[in-house]
């Protein structure tokens, strides 16, 4: 018996939120791969013909919907098969976009900043050229080393390098996600002085959607949070950056500590030690513990050595509103 489309619309709507196109040839759906922070972004669309699907975000395709429909409950997988077949032919997935409405790509074309375009195609990991005589390459890992870099937080940042000429004569440290895709990466150059009058370069991405160095992340024990990806270089293993100094209920990183219950170490520059406070506040209100590390003898976490983060870590208080109250009597 064929199934009807109003079926396969009817199924879909018992599993997750959907939203059909004007045509009504596609079926939108939150995408389980990309896992969009805002579960109310409908941006991968369904073919209800065809049975093929595309993200619009993360750029994921493909023919098994019953898969897809199995990253969401895993419990309607073999249910959905007698709604949706898998198609076996590849010619069936070729230029797939054409498949989908004018209007599911137009709307989705603001969505693809969060796609990592301009990821250096030569880059190169550092941990892996320690013998180079390129005069570039040895003086990135003379600067790495410089900044405090050993071999463990070479190969587990995944530092590496690229002679294209954005990235020339600069340390890249990528960021991969749960699933070890990119999805962030910052690059500094090691000259004091560049012609070209920056210092940094950063994946043109939504930051709130990133979660810095997310594979390394283990959601079970203390995480430490700091502002940068070069600070990570002198904290513990189980870390991320903030990729600036706010953490607000809008981001990813937010929703998946709050979803874990994960405990929290703060380390954040002493300068902005305010912030550091209105983040632990918020962490606290959803029943969240939070630790804040006294960052002041340094400039910042990135000038700290490792044997002084780990003293500051060990000796980190237990955030409460009562130590907010004191730490802003004490800034008066």
């Amino acid at each position: 018996m064929r199934i009807t489309t109003h079926e396969k619309i009817s199924f879909l709507e018992d599993i997750t939120n959907t939203s059909l196109s004007k045509d009504g040839v596609n079926i939108n759906i939150w995408c389980p791969f990309c896992r969009h922070s805002n579960r109310n972004k409908l941006k991968l669309a369904i073919h209800l013909e065809n049975n093929i699907y595309h993200c619009w975000i993360c750029d994921k395709k493909g023919s098994n919907v019953p898969y897809l429909i199995s990253r969401i409950n895993k419990t309607m997988f073999e249910k959905s098969k007698k709604y949706f077949s898998v198609k076996s032919k590849k010619n069936d997935l070729f230029d797939i976009s054409r498949k989908f409405s004018l209007e599911d790509i137009e709307e989705s074309l603001e969505e693809k900043i969060n796609v990592v375009h301009d990821f250096p195609s030569d880059f190169k990991l550092l941990a892996e050229h320690f013998n180079s005589k390129h005069p570039d390459v040895r003086s990135i890992f003379k600067y790495a080393i410089k900044r405090g870099f050993n071999k463990h937080k070479l190969w587990m940042l995944k530092v590496g390098f690229s002679h294209q000429n954005d990235f020339k004569r600069s340390i890249i440290i990528p960021s991969l996600d749960e699933e070890g895709k990119l999805n962030f990466y910052t690059s500094r150059k090691i000259d004091v002085d560049s012609s070209d009058g920056y210092k940094y370069k950063n994946a043109n991405v939504q930051k709130k959607n990133i979660i810095f160095n997310e594979i390394n992340i283990d959601w079970n024990i203390p995480l430490t949070i700091v502002e940068g990806p070069l600070d990570l270089i002198k904290t513990n293993d189980n870390a991320t950056c903030l990729l600036g100094s706010s953490l607000t209920e809008d981001m990813r990183l937010f929703e998946k500590i709050i979803r874990n219950k994960t405990p929290i170490n703060l380390a954040l520059d002493s300068d902005v030690y305010y912030k550091t406070l209105k983040i632990a506040s918020l962490l606290n209100s959803y029943n969240i513990d939070v630790k804040i590390l006294d960052t002041r003898a340094a400039e910042d976490v990135g000038d700290m050595s490792h044997d002084e983060f780990n003293e500051c870590l060990k000796d980190a208080s237990l955030y409460n509103e009562n130590s907010r109250l004191l730490a802003k009597i004490s800034m008066l």
